[in-house]
């Protein structure tokens, strides 16, 4: 027994540079979660689950593996259940608090914010909990899809926030629920920038940040340009392209906009916002277009347009933090097969996606390059941390990629999938569909 308390004691990596066993423990204090001295307490629970997903999203299997084989599998997807979610939170907040930004209006933090979904297994809980994305008849025999609006700080990747919602619903009406969280954790502050694309622009979103003290910078759909004869006029020419505009209150009420009539009639009667055209991304060639923003930062003195123009042009960047947790991590495909544990599952990932960000920033800090930390390699930084913590090797050692800008590419998958037909009928058993 002291042989294998030893082997279990000795599954340490490079990761308890950045998440200490003392974090885990204190969260479990914090929320009230009482454990026996055994095997699989929440320290090394968590401890093992993190280098699972670490290791390209393995099975539980591999963290056994990792544990000595001292347990079953089954004993840690028990260990697992037995995790408070509260517990999972507390130290995913406690990573984020390890860095903090503040490039934006008045020293605040530019965030982005961004819907993406991945798959859940096709059990009856799941897809009565998330459901099926709609689209058409193949939807009926779809996987159930967990979607997700996150929020991510632009200077050093971090995933801040998340928010779960169903598959068959738009992310627009989420941004409430996302954003009431964020300020409550602290995670998003008055005097941030928000900057997300056209999914997220109605009037009350707009209206929902002005009243936080947190300032927007979106792209604005064709419709919502302000002309004659609409709710959205022109008050005065700040510059090229430059305008202040007025926007008045719909009076109808759109189906993504509040609950109740009451309110909707509660948000104020107009706002005063910002208008720009801009180029989209200069130098893109046939993707290069010109592209009109929508802005709560209205003072032209204090917040140029190329300022204003510089972050929504680093708004594609959050597609590539969605990249790297789908492709790099191998976390697009879930493998909790609960509601519960599939909630466990999902602060789990954003806990592996903190850490290895947060090992890209230590590698910038010692390389000079703390400007630009996503020059990291991030698979680099995710297979040092899945190194035993007495290997040796430095964080000097990380791959550093030269500077990228971005590149044309057409929004469509190049890669065809194998020659079998779609699914379009209600799900069989196996015999009838192999």
């Amino acid at each position: 027994m002291a042989m294998l308390a030893r082997a279990l004691t000795d599954v340490k990596s490079n990761v308890s540079q950045f998440l200490p066993d003392h974090v885990i423990r204190d969260a479990a204090a914090e929320v009230g979660h009482r454990f026996r001295d055994r095997k699989l307490g929440p320290v090394r629970t968590v401890l093992l689950l993190v280098l699972q997903l670490l290791a390209a999203n393995a099975s539980l299997a591999h963290a056994r593996a990792l544990g000595g084989y001292a347990f079953s599998v089954s004993a840690l997807a028990q260990a697992r259940g037995r995790l408070p979610v509260a517990l999972l939170q507390r130290v995913l907040a406690w990573l984020v608090a390890r860095v903090v930004t503040g490039d934006g209006a008045g020293g605040g933090r530019v965030v982005l914010i961004d819907a993406f979904n991945c798959y859940a297994p096709d059990t009856p809980a799941l897809r009565k909990r998330y459901r099926r994305p709609r689209q058409g008849k193949r939807s009926r025999c779809d996987y159930p899809q967990v979607r997700t609006v996150a929020v991510f700080d632009l200077a050093s990747g971090l995933l801040l926030a998340q928010h779960h919602f169903k598959s068959d619903r738009h992310e627009s009406p989420q941004l409430p629920g996302l954003l009431e969280a964020a300020l409550a954790a602290g995670v998003v502050r008055p005097g941030d920038v928000v900057v997300f694309d056209r999914g997220f622009v109605s009037y009350a979103n707009l209206c929902l940040l002005a009243a936080a003290g947190v300032h927007v910078v979106a792209r604005l759909a064709k419709g919502l340009h302000a002309r004659r004869g609409t709710g959205r006029t022109r008050v005065a020419r700040l510059g090229k392209g430059d305008q202040l505009v007025r926007w008045s209150r719909p009076k109808q009420r759109p189906p993504e906009g509040p609950t109740t009539p009451g309110e909707w009639a509660a948000l104020p009667g107009e706002l005063r916002l910002r208008q720009l055209t801009v180029a989209a991304t200069p130098g893109a060639g046939h993707r290069s277009r010109r592209v009109t923003l929508v802005s709560s930062l209205t003072d032209a003195a204090t917040h140029p347009a190329a300022t204003i123009a510089g972050w929504y042009r680093r708004r594609w960047e959050v597609e590539q933090d969605v990249r790297h947790l789908k492709q790099t991590m191998n976390l697009e495909f879930l493998r909790a097969r609960t509601p519960a544990n599939v909630e466990r599952e999902l602060l789990l990932r954003a806990i592996a996606y903190n850490l290895v960000r947060l090992a890209m920033l230590r590698a910038a800090e010692l390389r000079g390059i703390a400007d630009d930390p996503g020059r990291v390699s991030f698979a680099d930084a995710c297979r040092w941390l899945s190194l035993a913590a007495g290997a040796g090797v430095s964080l000097l050692a990380l791959l550093v990629n030269p500077s990228r800008s971005r590149t044309a590419r057409p929004r469509k998958v190049k890669y065809r999938g194998k020659n079998y037909r779609v699914l379009r009928t209600r799900p069989a058993p196996q015999s009838r569909v192999a």
